[in-house]
């Protein structure tokens, strides 16, 4: 499941026109990465989850002789892709936050886990970011978070990641996940180290997820489903677990982000 239905407030400044899931990174937009990740980590059925002002991501991955083109793309790469893959596309009529875009995907999960991959995070590795953490999971009500080995210097740039409580699993490299913590708390943890271990846009959600995303977990002020309180109530009755990825992770939300990492990608397609 990929959400692509946010307003994108952080980026106004360079999407003006164009949604932030279709920015460019090198020949192709930031939402095709994520496609191509999930199919390189064996997915083949993917929901994207889009809203008003967002027809132009559908667009770019209808049939060729219907699309409408914006910007370069490589001969052919794109018709491999989609060969090999089925899209979904899910409306969601209200912009009321990530918790209530997973919420629209319901139908298109049914009672099978799903992994969320979120499109302005991203990463270069030799084995995908979805990838390492289907390596992990195990079937059941279980909640597999993914986090980075953030440098501080680049903390700035990651402004929604966020730390969690954790320990160490006796028997293998897998985090047993405790609350979120809240970012004096995580900074205080690393004092001594010159990274912090932050969460990443790679989940993997139970469908009991859905029982914690309705009304009763909205945030008044903001109107959205409020993810920080779906964790707290639901990792009461679900285990969560959490799975450190190896790899130079990049957060691409923030205007500074996207043209900080731009020349990575640009490398990297070269």
């Amino acid at each position: 499941m990929i959400p692509a239905a946010g307003l994108g407030l952080r980026m106004v400044a360079v999407t003006k026109g164009v949604p932030k899931e279709m920015l460019p990174l090198g020949h192709k937009p930031m939402v095709q990465y994520a496609i191509e990740e999930a199919v390189g980590s064996g997915l083949h059925e993917i929901c994207i989850v889009i809203g008003e002002g967002k027809e132009s991501i559908r667009d770019w991955f209808r049939p060729k002789q219907d699309r409408t083109r914006t910007f370069d793309q490589s001969s052919n790469e794109l018709e491999r892709l989609l060969a090999v893959c089925h899209l979904t596309f899910v409306y969601q009529e209200k912009p009321r936050g990530l918790g209530d875009a997973l919420l629209q995907a319901r139908d298109f999960v049914g009672n099978q886990s799903f992994v969320m991959i979120v499109t302005d995070q991203l990463m270069i590795s030799s084995v995908p970011a979805t990838s390492q953490l289907l390596n992990h999971s195990q079937t059941g009500p279980i909640i597999w978070t993914t986090l980075v080995r953030l440098p501080k210097s680049e903390r700035k740039i990651f402004t929604g990641a966020r730390g969690f409580e954790f320990e160490r699993s006796a028997d293998s490299d897998e985090l047993l996940m405790g609350r979120i913590q809240t970012e004096e708390e995580t900074r205080a943890f690393f004092l001594d180290k010159d990274y912090e271990l932050r969460g990443f846009g790679r989940t993997i959600f139970p469908p009991e997820i859905f029982d914690y995303l309705g009304e009763d977990y909205l945030n008044p002020q903001s109107g959205e489903v409020d993810l920080l309180r779906t964790f707290q109530v639901c990792t009461k009755s679900l285990e969560h677990r959490g799975v450190v990825l190896d790899g130079e992770p990049f957060d691409l939300g923030t205007p500074e982000g996207y043209y900080r990492y731009l020349p990575r990608f640009q490398e990297s397609n070269a």
